[in-house]
């Protein structure tokens, strides 16, 4: 069982880097093709080594994000395949995003 994880949390480090193990196994294990994700911090570690293993990321920013990024959104921008917002004016904080409208 997992608990969830703080980045304020004095563990933080030690369970962030627990998911790259975790997630290089997993992605060894399922071999994807692509990445569909709206970020947290799970996706981040997923997003890298599936990145690494030429698997195909598309980010799709929260719906809740209408004027601001998320952190995982601007972790991830730089290296995704596709990355899709929900609201045309984060098109001016991410200009080669593509426009979704609302995705649920």
């Amino acid at each position: 069982m997992t608990s969830q994880t703080n980045r304020k949390q004095l563990t933080f480090l030690p369970k962030f880097f627990w998911l790259f193990i975790k997630a290089i196994y997993i992605l060894l294990m399922e071999k994807p093709d692509f990445i569909i994700t709206t970020g947290a911090l799970i996706a981040y570690p997923f997003c890298v080594i599936g990145k690494l293993m030429s698997t195909k990321i598309i980010y799709v920013e929260s719906f809740a994000r209408v004027q601001t990024p998320s952190l995982t959104g601007k972790l991830l921008y730089s290296f995704t395949d596709l990355f899709i917002v929900q609201w045309e004016d984060m098109l001016k904080l991410y200009p080669k995003a593509m426009l979704g409208g609302g995705i649920f």
